[in-house]
């Protein structure tokens, strides 16, 4: 009798433990999901590392939610570290030239944190022509991650064609080294004692500003109705010989922009910049 009765405790001792354990279940953890722009961004490319896609998932996502998504035509995270990773457009991550993904040219130097082009015959070839963009909305942005005192061109179309849309970082007018966007320029040159960060030429309102780190840097004169009716390139210029040697972190294309949202843009790309460890 007394067997009987310690085999019924033992069985309702375990019976009430499992019983307590149903009640509190081990949760499998959710999937993560992706805004569905960085997902074919991923699929493109073929990035897999976690922290990557999460910069550049919240990368689509802050633009999108500060109403600057629609803005750009073409936006330029250069990760992953190779010339197939960084060659992609973040708005529309097909392998042709209308979807305007980048072709390397030369040997360019890559790394996790962007793309350096130390060689004349270092470039890529975005295949966004200038005839795209409207002479008076309109802007091109560069991420700058090295510090240097170089006189070159780091990123946009011509020095030889008439209205000269191109971004210099560090300007040289002894050695015709000018930061200019549809013609429009100062008339003393900038040379700026940090060249690392967010270089943006903007045209926006009757008038063309050139924006570091989100803030006003020199307000220019009124753009002209004209375009080269070249492709924007990224690295240098391709008919000039001067050129920026400062590694390409990032780069975006579009529409122009206020002070406002050249400062948010900033503030996004900074956070991107800062998620990825760069």
């Amino acid at each position: 009798m007394k067997n009987v009765l310690k085999s019924l405790v033992i069985c309702s001792i375990v019976f009430f433990s499992a019983c307590k354990k149903d009640k509190n279940p081990v949760e499998n953890p959710k999937p993560v999901t992706y805004d569905s722009a960085a997902q074919a961004f991923f699929t493109s490319t073929g990035i897999t590392d976690t922290v990557q896609k999460n910069g550049i998932n919240n990368l689509v996502l802050q633009l999108k939610q500060n109403s600057l998504w629609n803005k750009f035509l073409a936006i330029y995270p250069m990760t992953g570290g190779t010339s197939a990773t960084t060659k992609w457009n973040l708005k529309d991550p097909r392998d042709a030239d209308q979807a305007y993904r980048i072709t390397w040219n030369g040997t360019p130097q890559f790394k996790a944190t962007g793309v350096t082009c130390l060689n004349s015959t270092d470039w890529g070839d975005t295949h966004l022509s200038d005839s795209l963009l409207a002479f008076n909305n309109s802007s091109i942005s560069f991420y700058s991650g090295t510090q240097n005192s170089t006189a070159g061109y780091d990123m946009g179309c011509s020095n030889q064609v008439f209205p000269y849309n191109m971004i210099a970082v560090y300007e040289d007018f002894n050695n015709d080294v000018v930061n200019t966007w549809f013609n429009a320029y100062d008339t003393a040159q900038d040379q700026p004692a940090s060249t690392i960060g967010l270089f943006t030429n903007s045209s926006s309102g009757g008038k063309v500003v050139r924006y570091l780190n989100g803030a006003a840097e020199r307000t220019y004169g009124a753009p002209v109705d004209a375009h080269t009716n070249m492709n924007i390139t990224i690295g240098k210029v391709v008919d000039d010989s001067h050129m920026g040697l400062r590694e390409c972190r990032f780069a975006a294309i579009g529409q122009g922009l206020n002070d406002a949202e050249a400062l948010t843009f900033y503030n996004i790309v900074k956070e991107f910049e800062t998620k990825l460890n760069r």
